[in-house]
């Protein structure tokens, strides 16, 4: 099995947040076990809470690469790097936070980041567009060497953006690099058996990227959110030169799922490993 460029560690473990909401020690065996499969090459970091992360040397003895998700603000990134001082198999990689009550500035200041950590700053949802003040913060996240992080889905059907609000926070970002969360289990835009959740598709959104780099609007990507048709969104993804998919990657850069053997079975399905 051969993971291409254009999909390695595309996927973050999220297994611990909702809706899956793994326990900890499950998440863990459940992520080694990604880590040893064919697939690997696809995966990202493990997820974990900042109040979780004095808890993972205990569970595994295993080199383990983690993604800290901040529930405390800043002081979250220095407590977990603090508790994993002396525990060498086990590496923070990524911090993610939400800009909450502070300033992108203000969050800049305070926030002291290794060299080695990529930082992740979510912004809020912005269903009239984004405003001056948001792009503000986007300017100064990027400013940073750090990327905007946006929420895609959630548990309730008004956590799911639909396509126009998408592609207007897609055409904003371009080609500042970000990731997306929560919603994108799936490679194509469904409709979530049982919730009836109109979920998005992570292959459609790289076709939007793609689309928006190349000067398509808002509006286009919008259209290209929308399409169900699997089969067309793989031929152009298949089309891409070397440099169209690099472009595409170093823009968006993956995103965080419960679940990552459902993006797996459906590249799987649509032709895109191999």
């Amino acid at each position: 099995m051969t993971i291409p460029g254009r999909l390695t560690a595309l996927v973050d473990d999220a297994a611990m947040f909702p809706p899956g909401n793994a326990p900890v020690d499950v998440a863990i065996r459940e992520h080694l076990g990604h880590r040893s499969s064919a697939y690997a090459p696809l995966i990202g970091p493990l997820l974990v809470r900042d109040t979780d992360v004095d808890r993972v040397p205990e569970l595994t003895h295993e080199s383990l690469a983690i993604g800290v998700v901040a529930t405390s603000g800043p002081r979250g990134l220095e407590q977990s790097i603090a508790a994993l001082h002396d525990v060498p198999h086990i590496r923070v990689v990524a911090f993610e936070i939400p800009l909450g009550d502070l300033s992108a500035g203000e969050l800049v200041s305070a926030l002291a980041v290794p060299d080695d950590v990529t930082v992740s700053v979510e912004l809020p949802r912005v269903p009239a567009g984004p405003g001056a003040e948001w792009l503000n913060a986007a300017d100064e996240i990027r400013a940073a060497g750090w990327q905007v992080k946006f929420r895609t889905g959630g548990v309730e059907p008004s956590a799911h953006p639909d396509e126009h609000e998408l592609a207007a926070v897609l055409a904003a970002l371009v080609p500042r690099r970000f990731k997306l969360t929560a919603g994108l289990h799936h490679a194509v835009r469904n409709t979530q058996a049982g919730t009836g959740f109109e979920q998005h598709g992570f292959v459609n959104i790289m076709v939007a990227v793609r689309r928006l780099l190349v000067g398509s609007t808002a509006d286009q990507a919008a259209e290209v959110l929308a399409i169900r048709d699997g089969g067309r969104l793989a031929a152009e993804v298949g089309s891409w030169t070397a440099d169209d998919a690099a472009a595409v990657r170093e823009t968006f850069r993956g995103f965080g799922c419960c679940g990552v053997t459902e993006p797996y079975e459906d590249l799987l399905e649509l032709g895109l490993i191999a």
